[in-house]
This record gives structure tokens, C-alpha cells and sequence, in this order.
């Protein structure tokens, strides 16, 4: 990569345009066969985080690995990440573990990865004073030679503004999200008045502009991979790239982009064709590091192979990276084995799609291992994403069992320890109320990284909501058009008309709204400002395509997941089949006022079923699940 021409930060120091992400790279194995082939590759340039939980494997991998190629310490660039639970007064601690994990003497560049604090909603008004102690922070270990540069991730223009008021040493790089789909024009302007560096990450947009029409041609055209042409669309505008992967073969693709350019027409036609107001929907942040997509198609009563296989097709080519199944769907089987057949046709890998599945409630409790195990054995893609406990009780027991809390306590240790072994990315629940998570929170050695439950706005949730934002753990909802009661409201159908959108599509776009509104620590990049200075995605015009299909074949469901809580929920939720919108555009939406209108209107409690005189109340478990 000696050809290469480095980027001279604001510092002096001088950054590769090309890097290794390691996001999804975790263990010992794994992290050091891709950094054995990026160093063979040129690679020069690694970046890593405290939330990827990867740190200490790096570091013991370029310890043992540099010698081998010829290099030394200083002929690399490490970049790491503060985590969102150590802004603040905790800043210190945090970094100074991560120069411990890395264990390389000191981090060429420390970015605070994340504008807000783990637990806070975005609004609340500790976040801007969290923001400085951590910049602080990261200043005073500069000054000491422990990190070599400092900058921010994932901040706006408004807190790259905030931040260069008072700062003493000014950022030397922001890394965001960059691709010609989501071009951050506002932001690149503000890097460019202040001399901060900017930095792509997502240059490939997770995957979906691969199989892009106009990527396709360019890269036809140049006989290029559609990866190398997207990263070399941005390394050609002089903004350094970090493409993730573990598979050598890929790495070494990714490192070709410096033997060709791109011509003036190619690089207009994949900036101005493909933006469009409608940008990548951005990802929720788990308390694991992982990043879990806001849409996500639901696959209950998805059951025959090819029924499966159309749902997921459509799925994938219409944006979707998200699927949710159960064991009690009896789908798993299905859904892996569409997904590996369907994922290489729309170029893309099992790590850029995300799996949640749950365990059922006939094994609960001792049972716990082996109901994990068959989820693992059917799906057969390596690792789940994300496992849940399906619901709280065990199937044949009385909801007051003494013996139900025995029972979740042992299915959660059975997760804690598969977890721990790479096999469940992160783990969670599903149907808990407030006081099954109190239970859960006391007991715990991993929390929950989600919380699954029904939500719409005639079910808001607000204690359990409360709850998860209290533990930080990552609310998710499911039945999210009230089990299909609420596309016929009038209220629903009158700002549908406002707004020329469907009723589904209206639900939808709420939700995005109260889903940013409540993400602690997270303001996405724009395309559309609402009045609380959220930024609410579009949804994608590719959606458009095959909706009407995904309509017909599986009834999906847009489960939207947001760091804020649930629900008094002391009750039986009835499972029901998730309804489906059609996935389509979005280029209008509704008002924050209507949306707090509509909590006005709908916020009502439950009539709660009568009681009959029939015998002992049993769990209704199996076929509440959904």
C-alpha cells in the first residue's frame, strides 16, 4: 500500500485511506485470520471499539502478527471508541481500559463514538454536559501521548458546532456513516470549515448497493467488483473507507482501489442518481455493540420453504436485514435455508443480515440448552444475532407457579452461557412485564440487550418503556398497527389523508418518530428534521419493490426498536399474527403534534377480560406466543 496516499490530519498525523473495520469480529480466531490477511493485503489501518468488545484480541493479534510481515507498531494506525455507558465521569475509565484491552502502548486515534449516554433519552439535557467531560477527558489523555488524536463518531452538525465552541483541542476526525446513498452533504461542509477529517464508515450502504442498478453498470463498465467501485467512490473524493469483513479473500478485494479512477460522468452518476431524500434507515446501538436494523420482517405463519423463500426474497431486495423467528413458529428450518440461498443473489453475507429467533416455552428451565440448541441447529448459519426468551412463563404451569421464576432464572443462565461461547450474539426477552425485568436485572451477569413487546398507540407501554430505559436495555416492538385494529381509526385515516399515505404507512412513520424521539444517546443523520431536532429517516423508495408480494406471502410487520421501555403488563398479552403494511416511501409525514394527539386519543387503558367462573387460571404460553 506503499502507493497509497495517506490523509495528513489536522495533528500532523497522517491516517491510511484505507482501514479494516472489525465491527462483528469477535474472538481470538476470527479477528486474527482477517488482520493475518489485511496486513498481507497493505492494510495499515484497523479500527475498533469498546462496544465491539474486540479490543484485546486486536491488540494481541498485531502483537504477534506485525513481526511476521516485516512491521512494527508505529507502522500501523489503531482507531478505538468510548462506548455510550462511559461518557461523562466514567470517560476516564473507559478510555483508559481501552488502551489496556489494546494493550499497544497508545491509540493513534480515540473517537467518543456515540453523542449520547447509554440510559438518557436523546432530549434529555445531561447529554450536552456529558459530551464536554468526555471531550475533556480525551483532551487531558492527548496532552499525556496516550491517544495521538482525538475526534467524534456518529455526531451531527449541530454537535460538531457545539463541540468546536469549547473546545481546546478541536477534533481531528468524524467518522459517519457514507455512501452515494446517504452523501452527508451538511456535515462534509461543516469538517470542511472546521479542518476536521471526515470519515466513512458503511461505504458499501450494509450491503444493499451492491446489487444497485447503477453501481452494477459502473462497475461492469470499469471491470471492477460493485464493492471496489463504491469504495473507491468515496477514497477518489479523499475520504478514508474502513470495510468490514473476515473473509480474506474479500479483504484483499476491498484493498484494490488504487490502480483505477473512477471517470467525472461515473462519480456524478452514482452521487446524483442515487441520493435521494430517502436514506439508509439508520440502526439501533445494543448494549452488546451490536447494531440491530429498525426494520425487520416478522415470519409468523410463515411456514412452507416456498412461502418462505419468496417473503425473504422480496424482503432482501426490497432493504430489509432484519428477520424475526420463534421455535414455536416452526419456521426456522426455512428461514436459514432460504437465507443462504437468497443472501449471495443480492450480494450480500450472513453478517450483513441480523437473526432473531426465541426460545419457545416448553423449554423453559432445564430444558433451556437444548430448545437453544435446536434454534442454532435449524437455522444453521453459525450464530444468532439475537435470542429471546419467547415468554416468561413455562408451557403447562399456572401463570403464579412458584416454580416459573426457578424456570426463567435457568433458561437465562443457559443463554448467559451461550452468549459467552459466540453462538448468541445478544440476548433478551420477550412478553416480560416490568416486574419480570426488576427480577431479571437483580440477578443477571448479562443484562438483556432487548426487550420484545406489543406497542402501538393504544398500548403505549410507559412503565415498561421506563423500565428498559432505566437498565439500557433496547425496547422492541411487535403488533405495531394494533394487530390491524388501528388502520381503520379515524384519526389514523384522516392523517393518512392529509398525508396521501396509507394507514399502515402513517403507523410506521410514527413510530420512527417516537423511536428516535426515545433512542438514548442517538441522533440519526438527517433527511428530515422534526421539531424536537430528530432526524427521521425516509423509507426507502426500493421498498416500493415487491411490497405488494411481501403484503400477499408472509403479512410483515415493521418492528421498530428504540432504547426507551414498555409496560404495566400484568396481564396475558393474546398473540396474534403480526398485520402487514406495505413497505413503501415515505416523503411526507406526520406532524410531532399529531403524533402527540394520537397519544392523547388512543392512550387508554385496556378493558381487562372478565373474569369467569371456570377452574385454575393456566398459562396461556403456547398459543399466545406469536
Amino acid at each position: 500500500m506503499s502507493s497509497t496516499p495517506p490523509v495528513l490530519l489536522n495533528t500532523g498525523l497522517q491516517m491510511p485511506l484505507l482501514g479494516l473495520g472489525t465491527y462483528k469480529l469477535v474472538g481470538p480466531e476470527e479477528v486474527y485470520g482477517a488482520v493475518d490477511a489485511a496486513l498481507g493485503a497493505g492494510y495499515r489501518s484497523f479500527d475498533s471499539a469498546a462496544v465491539y468488545r474486540n479490543e484485546a484480541d486486536l491488540g494481541r493479534a498485531l502483537k504477534e502478527l506485525l513481526p511476521k510481515h516485516g512491521l512494527t507498531r508505529e507502522d500501523v494506525f489503531i482507531t478505538s471508541k468510548l462506548g455510550p455507558k462511559d461518557q461523562g465521569k466514567k470517560a476516564m475509565e473507559g478510555a483508559l481500559r481501552s488502551l489496556s484491552q489494546l494493550d499497544l502502548g497508545y491509540i493513534d486515534l480515540y473517537l467518543i463514538h456515540w453523542p449520547g449516554t447509554q440510559g438518557l433519552d436523546v432530549a434529555d439535557q445531561r447529554n450536552p454536559g456529558h459530551r464536554s467531560q468526555s471531550w475533556a477527558t480525551l483532551e487531558e489523555l492527548h496532552a499525556q501521548g496516550k491517544l495521538k488524536a482525538i475526534g467524534v463518531s456518529n455526531y451531527t452538525a449541530a454537535h460538531m458546532r457545539e463541540l468546536m465552541q469549547s473546545c481546546k483541542v478541536p477534533p481531528a476526525v468524524l467518522q459517519v456513516e457514507f455512501h452515494p446513498k446517504l452523501c452527508q452533504t451538511e456535515l462534509r461542509k461543516v469538517c470542511e470549515e472546521y479542518g476536521v477529517c471526515f470519515q466513512a464508515y458503511s461505504s458499501l450502504g450494509k450491503g444493499e448497493l451492491v446489487t444497485d442498478p447503477v453501481v452494477l453498470e459502473v462497475a461492469k463498465n470499469c471491470e471492477r467488483t460493485t464493492g471496489q467501485v463504491l469504495l473507491r467512490w468515496a477514497v477518489q473524493q479523499g475520504v478514508p473507507v474502513l470495510p468490514k469483513s473476515s473473509n480474506p479473500e474479500r479483504i484483499k478485494d476491498n484493498a484494490r482501489l488504487f490502480d483505477f479512477t473512477l471517470s467525472d460522468t461515473d462519480m456524478d452518476r452514482l452521487s446524483d442518481q442515487m441520493s435521494s431524500p430517502a436514506s439508509s434507515i439508520p440502526p439501533v446501538l445494543l448494549n452488546t455493540g451490536l447494531q440491530m436494523p429498525l426494520l425487520g420482517l416478522g415470519t409468523y405463519k410463515l411456514v412452507v420453504l416456498e412461502d418462505v423463500c419468496r417473503a425473504v426474497d422480496a424482503a432482501l431486495g426490497a432493504g430489509y436485514r432484519a428477520f424475526d423467528s420463534a421455535a414455536v413458529y416452526r419456521n426456522e428450518a426455512e428461514l436459514g435455508r432460504a437465507l443462504k440461498e437468497l443472501l449471495p443473489k443480492h450480494g450480500l453475507t450472513r453478517e450483513d443480515v441480523f437473526i432473531t429467533s426465541k426460545l419457545g416455552s416448553s423449554h423453559q428451565g432445564e430444558k433451556a440448552m437444548e430448545g437453544a440448541l435446536q434454534s442454532l441447529s435449524l437455522l444453521d448459519l453459525g450464530y444468532i444475532d439475537l435470542y429471546l426468551i419467547h415468554w416468561p412463563g413455562t408451557e403447562g404451569l399456572h401463570v403464579a407457579d412458584q416454580r416459573n421464576p426457578v424456570h426463567r432464572s435457568q433458561s437465562w443462565a443457559t443463554l448467559e452461557e451461550l452468549h459467552a461461547q459466540g453462538k448468541l450474539k445478544a440476548i433478551g426477552v420477550s412478553n416480560y412485564t416490568a416486574a419480570h425485568m426488576r427480577e431479571l436485572m437483580q440477578s443477571c451477569k448479562v443484562p438483556p440487550a432487548v426487550l420484545q413487546a406489543e406497542f402501538h398507540p393504544k398500548f403505549c407501554q410507559t412503565e415498561l418503556r421506563k423500565v428498559c430505559e432505566e437498565y439500557g436495555v433496547c425496547f422492541q416492538a411487535y403488533s405495531s398497527l394494533g394487530k390491524g385494529n388501528l388502520v381503520a381509526d379515524p384519526v389514523v385515516l384522516e392523517v393518512a389523508k392529509n398525508c396521501e399515505r396509507t394507514t399502515g404507512q402513517i403507523r410506521v412513520n410514527s413510530l420512527h418518530l417516537i423511536v428516535l424521539e426515545s433512542q438514548p444517546g442517538w441522533q440519526p443523520i438527517p433527511q428530515t428534521v422534526w421539531k424536537s431536532q430528530v432526524y427521521v429517516p425516509s423509507i426507502r423508495p426500493a421498498m416500493l419493490s415487491n411490497s405488494s408480494l411481501i403484503l400477499r406471502s408472509c403479512r410483515p410487520y415493521f418492528f421498530a426498536a428504540h432504547k426507551a421501555g414498555g409496560a404495566d403488563l400484568d396481564r396475558t398479552l393474546n398473540g396474534a399474527p403480526s398485520v402487514g403494511v406495505p413497505a413503501s416511501s415515505a416523503k411526507s409525514s406526520s406532524s410531532l403534534e399529531t403524533v402527540e394527539a394520537w397519544d392523547s386519543e388512543f392512550s387508554r387503558s385496556r378493558p381487562v377480560p372478565k373474569k369467569t367462573k371456570a377452574g385454575p387460571k393456566v398459562s396461556t404460553a403456547r398459543h399466545a406466543e406469536r
